[in-house]
């Protein structure tokens, strides 16, 4: 207990207030812990009304350039569902129907255009049943774009968001979830 006297003792119990008072607005302003409930819920927030190229499109798109040709999507799918289906693991759907795959020969200047939904048959891009985190084998952010690559697959599925800022706070959320729900993880390694 601080007994104060005279004025120096009030000046002392004065700090001593205003140090407990900024410890207490810290507390109130301290990043939450994160979790995978939380990271999973950041991304159903921030996804949605950004765009999306699957690994099935970053395949056509290698397909085209190993045959010389290049290949883009227009306008790239809007991604319209993030939500978690159970921990570590979201939906990831875009929306295809708008989008068209734009094929053009750099050589004669030719180009063709069909529905990337009439090529694949169907409306939308991703899984119905959602992925698991701990499928993603490693994750990259460059500028606006986060790059996710998945077990098995040589090539990425890419994320564009709207700024540098939020895709390295997406960036952060794919890879808190990546390690934290991969099943080898228990083992140490």
């Amino acid at each position: 207990m601080v007994k104060a006297k005279g004025r120096a003792g009030a000046c002392i119990l004065m700090f001593v207030g205003l140090a407990v008072a900024g410890a207490q607005a810290r507390g109130d302003d301290a990043t939450p812990a994160r979790s995978v409930a939380s990271a999973q819920e950041f991304l159903r927030q921030v996804l949605p009304g950004n765009r999306y190229v699957s690994t099935m499109m970053s395949g056509i798109v290698e397909k085209a350039r190993r045959e010389g040709l290049r290949a883009d999507f227009e306008p790239l799918p809007l991604i319209f569902d993030a939500d978690p289906v159970a921990e570590c693991r979201s939906m990831l759907l875009a929306d295809i129907d708008p989008t068209d795959l734009v094929v053009r020969d750099p050589n004669t200047h030719e180009a063709a255009v069909s529905s990337l939904a009439d090529l694949v048959q169907d409306g939308v891009v991703g899984s119905p049943d959602g992925f698991d985190f701990g499928s993603i084998r490693q994750t990259r952010h460059s500028g606006s774009r986060v790059y996710l690559r998945f077990a098995g697959e040589q090539l990425d599925a890419v994320v564009h968001l709207e700024g540098e800022e939020i895709a390295g706070r997406v960036h952060a959320a794919f890879d808190y979830l990546r390690r934290h729900c991969d099943p080898a993880a228990a083992t140490g390694f």
